[in-house]
């Protein structure tokens, strides 16, 4: 009896102790002395912080963190400053370690590391002390790197473990004697015999839902059984019927008896009541209440597959019906069209540009398509013309503003759809004459921007991006986008969407090279800029330039590192991780400038939007009304149905996929970026093209309003 009374007063001192009754325990010790009791040593946990200091001094980092996460109480690691940056750091030593020791490259160490940052250590990796940390697993050898060399020297490690001993002196030493709070024998003891308290209660519990589940189980089979004698009954009823309907159509009459009989069967309950089943009626009302009263006593939930089949029937009914409220275009004479692009007044000329535009922008899709097939095949623009100069490229370097715009319109809304770019790409001519108009001046007026919005389309060519880069296109981006906040978030988008495609190419970025503290200042401007679909476009050029050694040097001489820093703190988290694949770019000492891939042009698999660019803001108009189809059938409708004239040109459908977390690294269009995915371990110049309307928004740029519509 002794012997267990006295592992009690141990375990009630032991208890006394962890939580600070000093007195309390002083007192009891006291009265056993008195009483001649011998308590039994309290075992105690030596050599802690000694545990501490040794998984430091080997590399162990799961030891340490074991350690860490045992010793220490939640709301000390929370929100103790010295205790988070002390494990930030402690995780950086872990990380750098195996270098260090000589004990082989580290990988699994940096793997670590960077499963660190983004769970644990995610909320101080945004803190401007930690941000460049963020780029350490993605430096190939960071040792040599001059951001992370101070990591690598004996003196950080010595600091680092000096501050470590004197925050655990402190932080163990009201645990070193016990274990942590909450976890004394005595309190475990007490929550063991709660718990066996509880399980009796909870077994109490389960038997009470078994006893309702036993009752809901039979209620619902008798409700089964009387359904299945319903439907029976319900069957038999709808054979006599249909029996008694084919008699009828012989010549024999149906009785009141006959009708009265198979209503009782219906409704039992209203022949008790003395109901008249006879008058006229009455028998349909009946069937209705009760029809009724089921739906609303049993609902049964609809599952996702069938909501989602009726939601697309319903669709379909509705493109159905659109398609047959849709007019029937008119066949046009294509040859005296052709003729007064070149040769009628400059009037005429614009009308009827917007007149076979409005034909592509203003129907549905199956009719659109057919339209653009007839013109294509018809070679309205002359883009397969063995002449020097097509149709368009004349009208687009006419000295009428408004001609040119019409011309511009026309071509952005011929390059929004596969089978257009497939069209205007046939000729080079053209491509370098919408360059030259680009490259002429720098305002942002709307023959611009859909000349602009064309270029990028077609931008998915090799021997395209060539020309373009030849003609001068990536240095005329860089002198555009100076005047950035008086730029309509149509430019803005669409510039900087085509200067990532060119930068791309070899080419392109030694064109930017002349340029370099200018385009990087202004990226740098951008980096915050309120538009994820922007950001994606300045981070994807900054990961292709920063690959040049000039252009990263300039970066680096800039500071555009603190500026990377500073913005992955505020980013979204598919603009964050892009930020850092960049941030170990500028660190990188690597030097990759060929073109991945062979020369061959990629297929264009982009598909069509449902509404096609180049109707943005037009006023022109005719005083008379005649513009549009009224026009063209006025003008140039025939009899007969035009036939295929030259080539038919088709272009492919295209997919969609989700928004990367790394730099774009193959060509995009505006509003597709969020659609395809890329990686900058596969680069591939593969372009992308189809564009859809941009909403004008007014974004903020580096923290100030620029407030910007389209023009």
């Amino acid at each position: 009896m002794e012997g267990v009374e006295a592992e009690l007063n141990v375990l009630i001192l032991e208890h006394l102790r962890s939580r600070g009754y000093l007195q309390s325990s002083a007192t009891l010790e006291t009265e056993l002395q008195h009483r001649k009791f011998k308590p039994l040593p309290i075992v105690q946990s030596p050599g802690l912080l000694t545990k501490f200091l040794l998984a430091f001094e080997r590399g162990d980092r799961a030891g340490f963190f074991n350690l860490w996460d045992q010793h220490l109480p939640p709301p000390l690691k929370k929100s103790d400053p010295t205790c988070q940056s002390l494990e930030f750091n402690v995780s950086v030593h872990f990380a750098v370690y195996p270098v260090k020791a000589g004990a082989g490259s580290g990988a699994q160490a940096m793997q670590d590391f960077k499963a660190y940052l983004e769970n644990r250590g995610a909320v101080l990796a945004q803190s401007q002390e930690f941000a460049m940390f963020c780029a350490l697993p993605y430096v190939p050898d960071p040792s040599k790197h001059p951001t992370f060399k101070t990591i690598f020297t004996d003196l950080w490690t010595i600091e680092l473990k000096a501050r470590l001993e004197q925050f655990l002196r402190l932080a163990v030493s009201e645990v070193s004697d016990a274990p942590v709070s909450g976890s004394t024998r005595l309190f475990s003891i007490y929550t063991s015999s709660k718990g066996l308290r509880t399980s009796s209660t909870a077994v109490g519990e389960v038997v009470t839902l078994q006893k309702k589940l036993s009752d809901q189980e039979q209620h619902y089979e008798a409700r089964l059984m009387e359904l299945q004698t319903n439907y029976h009954t319900l069957v038999g009823i709808s054979m006599e019927l249909v029996e008694t309907l084919e008699s009828s159509i012989s010549g024999q009459p149906i009785t009141s008896d006959y009708i009265h009989g198979l209503c009782s069967r219906l409704f039992g309950s209203a022949v008790q009541q003395g109901i008249d089943l006879t008058r006229p009626g009455t028998t349909t009302a009946l069937l209705r209440a009760s029809v009724t009263a089921l739906t609303q006593s049993v609902q049964l939930p609809q599952r996702p597959a069938i909501q989602q089949q009726q939601q697309q029937q319903q669709q379909q009914q509705q493109q159905q019906q659109q398609q047959q409220q849709q007019p029937q275009q008119q066949q046009l004479d294509y040859s005296k069209m052709k003729s007064d692009l070149t040769r009628s007044p400059n009037s005429r000329k614009a009308l009827l540009l917007q007149a076979i535009r409005w034909r592509l922008t203003r129907s549905l899709a199956p009719t659109r398509d057919e339209a653009l097939r007839e013109l294509v095949s018809n070679d309205i623009l002359g883009c397969v013309s063995p002449s020097s100069e097509c149709v368009i490229g004349a009208l687009l370097r006419n000295g009428d503003p408004g001609v040119q715009e019409q011309a511009a319109r026309l071509v952005n809304a011929f390059c929004s759809m596969g089978m257009g770019r497939a069209y205007i790409t046939q000729s080079t001519h053209l491509v370098r004459t919408l360059c030259g108009v680009v490259t002429a001046r720098l305002d942002d007026t709307h023959t611009q921007r859909n000349v602009l919005g064309s270029i990028q389309k077609i931008s998915l060519k090799r021997s395209l991006q060539t020309l373009m880069i030849d003609a001068g296109l990536p240095h005329w981006l860089i002198e555009f986008l100076k005047g950035v906040e008086s730029l309509s978030d149509y430019s803005l988008r669409y510039a900087l969407a085509l200067l990532m495609n060119l930068t791309l190419r070899t080419a392109g970025k030694k064109a930017c090279i002349p340029s370099g503290a200018i385009i990087l200042r202004l990226l740098g401007d951008l980096l915050e800029y309120d538009d994820t679909e922007v950001c994606s476009y300045v981070n994807g050029i900054l990961y292709s330039l920063l690959s040049v050694p000039e252009l990263r040097s300039e970066g680096r001489t800039l500071g555009l590192g603190e500026l990377l820093g500073s913005s992955i703190k505020t980013s979204p988290p598919e603009i964050k991780s892009q930020l850092k694949y960049i941030l170990g770019q500028l660190g990188s000492d690597s030097t990759v400038l060929e073109d991945s891939g062979d020369d061959a042009d990629n297929e264009d698999d982009e598909e069509d939007p449902e509404v096609i660019e180049g109707d943005e803001d037009d006023t022109l108009t005719m005083d008379d009304g005649v513009t549009g189809e009224t026009l063209l059938a006025s003008e140039y409708q025939v009899a007969k149905p035009s036939t295929l004239k030259g080539p038919l040109v088709c272009g492919p459908k295209r997919t969609h996929a989700k928004l990367s977390e790394v730099p774009c690294t193959r060509p995009v269009t505006p509003l597709n970026i969020s659609n395809r995915p890329y990686t900058p371990l596969n680069i591939s110049n593969r372009p992308y093209t189809a564009a859809a309307p941009i909403s004008c928004v007014s974004p903020e740029m580096g923290g100030r309003k620029a407030a910007r519509s389209a023009k």
